[in-house]
């Protein structure tokens, strides 16, 4: 975990909000359980939900390997909330690809969504429709560049899906860095993005990340002299166990640190002032409203 470079826009996929755009890999086989998260977060906020899987996975199969992690999809498909469809099927009568019929086909089904009285529109898209359609690379990759007014104002999120075997390296460098979130590799994961005074920590810290949790910890309690600052960014955790918020406090209350900062969110710090963490006056926990 160490030494990865920080991303603007490193986060789990339970933490997409309305507005995001973002990227995930996978090898081979998608990752039904990032999918999954996806599709019923979405439900749960009421917003209508498109999944567009590799062409030659039927509905059934994909419906399958959703409902491993979840309740039976029937009633959300059954009332057209959720629905399986393909890049082919959003694009017709458009005979080939282009960024232009997509957008506006996008722009179509969110105001349809919304008129429908869904909170919005998020969309999961698995690359391999490029192959499948024949289309350009090069214009795929400019329409994933230049999409940002889909997303600006607008109530739609979309995760674009890239199998690492069916792309070139390049190309998939080149669309991760066209959009402005970049998903964890699946749920239940904890990454740490350390910079000068600064730690960053993305996913999940319960009982099965915690060895992670507490070796990404020490090691900003270290980088930080004495008598310095730190920064401890839980704003895109999105779940943290009493266990691990008591290890935050338990090295907090060993550290000879002037301030500590933690920035999360409000359910976060309820959990560290339950947990007593306003006897430690070198800790400042900053609500952040955006995460």
């Amino acid at each position: 975990m160490a030494g990865e470079q920080r991303r603007r826009g490193t986060l789990p996929v339970q933490r997409m909000r309305s507005g995001d755009h973002a990227f995930c890999r996978y090898a081979a086989r998608p990752a039904w359980d990032l999918v999954a998260a996806f599709v019923w977060r979405g439900l749960e906020r009421g917003e209508r939900v498109l999944v567009c899987p590799p062409p030659q996975t039927g509905e059934h199969e994909v419906r399958a390997h959703l409902e491993e992690y979840g309740a039976p999809l029937d009633f959300a498909c059954e009332r057209g909330q959720l629905e399986f469809s393909s890049m082919r099927r959003l694009l017709h009568p458009a005979p080939r690809f282009t960024a232009a019929r997509q957008w506006q086909r996008i722009r179509e089904e969110t105001e349809q969504a919304l008129a429908n009285r869904y909170s919005g529109l998020r969309t999961y898209l698995d690359m391999h429709w490029v192959s499948d359609l024949g289309a350009d690379v090069e214009e795929v990759v400019a329409g994933e560049a230049n999409a940002a007014h889909l997303f600006t104002a607008r109530p739609y999120s979309e995760v674009c899906a890239y199998d690492t075997g069916a792309f070139e390296p390049a190309v998939l460098a080149a669309v991760r860095a066209a959009h402005p979130q970049n998903l964890l590799e699946a749920p239940g994961m904890l990454r740490a993005l350390h910079t000068a005074g600064r730690v960053r920590l993305i996913g999940e810290a319960d009982l099965a990340t915690r060895v992670d949790w507490l070796a990404a910890l020490r090691e900003a309690f270290t980088r930080v002299a004495p008598g310095g600052g730190l920064v401890v960014d839980l704003s895109r955790l999105h779940f943290l166990s009493v266990g691990c918020a008591s290890d935050l406090l338990n090295l907090a209350t060993d550290a000879r640190h002037d301030r500590i900062e933690v920035r999360l969110d409000r359910h976060q710090a309820g959990l560290l002032v339950r947990l007593g963490c306003h006897y430690l006056r070198h800790i400042v926990l900053v609500e952040d409203r955006d995460s």
